[in-house]
């Protein structure tokens, strides 16, 4: 058999579009939990409101996402209505967002400098070659969900797509290896055909971001021994801004903690502190990925922004996949 018929054979189509769905709420809904106390260390996160447990009343009402939910989904509306990646037509669909907000159409929420510098070079005539910004932060991470889910019966090209969109506006190889092994997981997530294997992650992560660059790959290897440890620890080794080194180890640290949980995981990411709502997106999408929306526990699930838009999108993304129409090409 084949790569994609060996992994269409192990999982039943209903599981991958449950985990397609899974993926993309689960990043609106890390993104929302975690919004509120963005910027708040974990200490002042217990201290103000006894831990996240739920959505909190934050700016745009409680369960509101931010702009790492608000770019991925344009980076999924891009690939179902070109029926591939394609990296200007993703270009022009953040561009359009950056500027339908300049205009105040709409609110381009929470956006990350660098996102916005990016973004708003393209609407201005740059090219998705000339866009990108020299920054190490975790946008490009937290939005590269899509790619892993729309590529993951293709390992290489889900990389060389990942890399593609982040290069959009981050340029250092940091970033672009952060956005590479978060859609490894995704896609690992969707392959999964029993338990998971924490360790195998972890290393398939690294060796993924080892191709780019080998900093990001030998933080990745060093959660190996914070995973059974308290998660304070872990999170004191990792660090929790919004610089990639610190946020994408963040997140995999906590889906890592526990892969079958989502509650947990995402509630593990976003109370650790720091760059909440992106750690939290992160958490999310992968633990998304791995859990199905059946694995969202309902109250988070339904009251999360957007909740019933995103199911639709994630069930357009599966349906151009080859899992949707076995037996035909995937459109790559």
């Amino acid at each position: 058999m084949g790569m994609i018929e060996d992994v269409l054979g192990l999982v039943d189509r209903d599981t991958v579009l449950d985990r397609f769905r899974g993926a993309l709420l689960g990043c609106a809904v890390g993104d929302a939990l975690g919004a509120p106390v963005e910027g708040m260390t974990a200490g002042e996160i217990a201290s103000s409101h006894g831990g996240v447990r739920g959505f909190l009343d934050g700016r745009g009402g409680a369960g509101a996402v931010t702009d790492d939910t608000q770019m991925t989904i344009v980076l999924a509306q891009s690939i179902i209505e070109i029926g591939r990646f394609d990296l200007e037509h993703a270009a022009f669909k953040l561009g359009r967002w950056m500027e339908y907000s300049d205009n105040g159409v709409n609110d381009a929420r929470r956006v990350g400098l660098t996102c916005a510098t990016a973004c708003r070079k393209l609407y201005r005539g740059a090219t998705p070659r000339e866009s990108g910004v020299p920054s190490a932060g975790c946008g490009a991470a937290s939005r590269v969900g899509p790619v892993g889910l729309f590529l993951h019966h293709d390992p290489e090209s889900a990389r060389r797509a990942a890399v593609a969109q982040g290069a959009i506006t981050h340029t250092d190889t940091e970033a672009l290896a952060g956005a590479a092994a978060v859609a490894f997981l995704v896609a690992s997530g969707v392959n999964l055909s029993g338990g998971p294997d924490r360790s195998a992650l972890l290393r398939g992560a690294a060796d993924v971001a080892a191709s780019i660059d080998a900093a990001l790959a030998g933080r990745l290897e060093g959660l190996g021994g914070y995973l059974g440890a308290d998660a304070a620890e872990g999170f004191a080794f990792t660090g929790t801004g919004c610089y990639v080194m610190e946020a994408v180890p963040a997140a995999v640290l906590a889906f890592l903690r526990s892969p079958l949980d989502f509650e947990r995981a995402v509630l593990t990411a976003v109370n650790a502190g720091g760059c909440s709502c992106s750690i939290g997106a992160m958490a999310g999408t992968v633990a998304g990925a791995f859990n199905g929306a059946s694995g969202i526990p309902e109250q988070l699930r339904e009251n999360v922004e957007g909740s019933r838009y995103i199911e639709t999108l994630a069930a357009r993304l599966f349906s151009l996949t080859p899992a949707a129409r076995p037996g035909r090409r995937p459109l790559l």
